[in-house]
Order: structure tokens, then sequence, then C-alpha cells
């Protein structure tokens, strides 16, 4: 049977309530991220609820300028765009953990939820951007010399896509997109 391509289907695609598989893109992940997901979604102020520790693989886009900063976006932040290659969620404030080799995944390429909520965007947290396979059980963030350990603020998730249509279809096969910048100039 063919489609036209003007006439919507994605809406006619059974919805699988099973586990997303493992993504394409997991051997290539360069990013661990741990974002705070707060008592009101997308107020970085109130209170955080739990930590929730995307692993991602992502590539820098641009280099911000005083000319191009913005809400959320300083001059010399460094704007990373990417895939969810699995995730996992911690209770507030989970200390070193999130950089552990043996960290137990719940969720491959996208958040995790729990109940109705999960992180949204805009949200805070850090970023290891570095070697994956030289982490350690121990959690040590200093095992790769040449790894960024700084800020990172996620600035829209399913980016491209969304949460319907086409990113119904592409998101379970590749990841849920990530949008968000490094931010190298604020202390951790």
């Amino acid at each position: 049977m063919s489609t036209s391509p003007r006439r919507f289907t994605s809406g006619q695609h059974p919805r699988s309530d099973q586990p997303w598989p493992a993504t394409p893109l997991q051997p290539f992940a360069n990013a661990r991220l741990l974002l705070a997901e707060n008592a009101i979604p997308g107020d970085t102020t109130s209170a955080v609820v739990a930590a929730h520790v995307l692993e991602c693989s992502l590539s820098r886009q641009r280099y911000i300028s005083a000319k191009e900063n913005g809400p959320g976006v300083d001059t010399g932040d460094f704007t990373y765009s990417g895939t969810i290659c699995r995730a996992t969620r911690l209770p507030p404030h989970p200390g070193a953990i999130w950089l552990s080799s043996t960290l137990s995944w719940q969720q491959n390429g996208r958040r995790v939820a729990s109940g109705a909520s999960t992180v949204v965007a805009p949200c805070e947290g850090l970023i290891w951007l570095g070697d994956l396979s030289l982490l350690n059980p121990a959690a040590a963030a200093d095992v790769d010399p040449y790894a960024q350990h700084t800020a990172f603020v996620v600035l829209e998730f399913g980016a491209d896509y969304g949460s319907g249509g086409i990113g119904a279809l592409v998101q379970p096969l590749i990841g849920e997109r990530v949008f968000g910048t490094l931010k190298p100039n604020r202390l951790i």
C-alpha cells in the first residue's frame, strides 16, 4: 500500500510500552550529564526532587560570543547537541556515583519518567565530557586528564523532532535529542 506524503500517518502507528532497545549510538557516547529534576518543572530555583544521569553522544555546535549570549547561554559557553543513549534516575544530590562505571541504567534512549514527571528543560547540572571507557567503579572524575568536568545547562529535549509525530518514530531508533550549553567558566 502506498502512502501519500500529504497524509498524516504517524498517529496510526502502534505505540509500545516496552522499553526502548539500546541505541546504535551507545558505542559513541562521550558524555555523562547529571541533571536536577526540580519540584516545579522548568524552575531551576525550586527544590531538587531527583537527579537524572544521561549518557549521551554529543557534538559541539558553536562558541557563544558576546553578541550571541542570552537566557541560558553566556559569553564563552559552547553549545552541544546530540542524543541520549541511556539514562537513570537517582535520589537528589547523589554524590560522585553518577560517574561510576558500574552505574545501573533504567532506560535506553530517553529520560526516565517516574509517574508523570521527569527532568524537563531548562535544567542545570554537570557534564563529564571525555572517554567513558576510562570511568571506574570508584567514580573518579580525574581518570581522563583530557575530560571536561564542568557546568551544563539543558535548553531543550526532543529538539528537531519533539515527542510526537516523527519524533515518536525516530527517537526510539536513535535516542531522544538533547541541546544545551557547556559552561567552562562556571565553577562547580
